[in-house]
């Protein structure tokens, strides 16, 4: 097979969607490095995986060897928006919540690490998978269930609940966070934090990486053609306000995908999300393609391959939004109720 060829094709499929350029204010700097060439970058990126292991968390508990596996792979992206959030588990003002609910747990790392900050605090994560661990904190619990049916727990319940990286998962956002309104007791929080996969830039550069743009456009379309909508980052604020949610904060950051950005935060943050990125697109993109837009597992592998390489292009200087959404359930069924009260207080 040709790659050059098959690769040419695969562009030709869909029109490139021109690059998003931010405000100057938002703007990115461009660390002024000398790019390496192919081999010093292989050696540099050999050791990220030595540096997670060594990685120690605020709380005491050490991050776990990453072998490329799924439940690996969410556990580096706690990891990575850790890292984003400077330390922080949440940006709702908690105080001392006695009931927390984790959507969509996954490996449970995020509802083991609030049980430890909140001792005092019962924490249920819910997934459809059971791959959570067996020793935890004697607050956590762990239960299957599915967040898009109805929920087992009481209405007016919850002092705080957070879902993160539900992308995949939810076919009815709006429907998800009205129910999340139900449950949260008058005062309490909602949380969400997620990406959006579209890829952008503040420069031209995005233009260099024509099968990583393609790839996050086809993911969005796969996405919707099963039933799974990827909403824009801007949606949900009107979706939390839509549902009854008061003193709806958002706050919106940049992940770079390699170590592009001068901010050493941001540079950090990059190298955890090439890694991410690299081992764990196939198993992000490989049913999507396949499944929903038809494609043959070689031509897959062919823009797998060529996108790989753009991922380590320093050059490059794209990044995607990951938002982070925030509202209080009112005390009152009154609109002008919007005075934020941390939880607990």
């Amino acid at each position: 097979m040709d790659i050059s060829c098959v690769a040419e094709d695969l562009a030709r499929r869909k029109p490139m969607t021109p690059p998003t350029v931010c405000q100057p204010s938002s703007i990115l700097e461009v660390d002024s490095f000398h790019a390496p060439e192919a081999e010093d970058w292989d050696n540099d990126f050999s050791s990220i995986t030595s540096s997670i292991i060594d990685y120690e968390f605020e709380n005491g508990r050490r991050y776990h060897a990453y072998k490329a596996g799924k439940q690996d792979r969410l556990d580096l992206q706690h990891h990575v928006i850790r890292l984003l959030l400077n330390g922080e588990l949440h940006l709702a003002p908690l105080e001392t919540p006695k009931k927390i609910l984790d959507l969509g747990t996954g490996t449970g790392l995020w509802a083991i690490e609030m049980a430890d900050k909140f001792p005092d605090a019962t924490v249920i994560g819910t997934d459809l998978s059971p791959v959570q661990p067996a020793m935890v904190p004697d607050n956590v619990r762990f239960e299957i269930s599915d967040i898009e049916s109805d929920w087992m727990y009481k209405e007016n319940s919850f002092d705080y609940i957070h879902s993160r990286y539900m992308l995949g998962s939810i076919t009815d956002w709006e429907a998800m966070i009205q129910r999340a309104y139900r449950h949260c007791k008058p005062g309490a929080y909602f949380e969400m934090q997620d990406l959006d996969p579209r890829l952008t830039s503040d420069d031209d550069s995005i233009s260099k990486s024509p099968m990583h743009l393609m790839f996050c456009e086809l993911i969005v379309d796969a996405s919707e053609k099963y039933g799974k909508p990827v909403p824009h980052h801007t949606q949900y604020k009107g979706w939390f306000e839509e549902a009854g949610f008061v003193d709806v904060r958002e706050y919106l950051f940049k992940i770079p995908v390699n170590t592009w950005p001068k901010n050493k935060q941001l540079k950090e943050v990059g190298k955890y999300q090439l890694l991410n990125y690299t081992e764990g697109y196939e198993a992000i993109g490989i049913g999507l393609f396949t499944r929903s837009l038809k494609w043959q597992p070689s031509e897959f592998q062919v823009l797998l391959a060529r996108l790989r390489q753009e991922l380590k292009d320093r050059t490059i200087h794209v990044y995607q939004h990951f938002v982070v959404t925030v509202g209080r359930k009112p005390f009152s069924s009154r609109s002008s109720d919007s005075t934020p009260a941390p939880v607990g207080s």
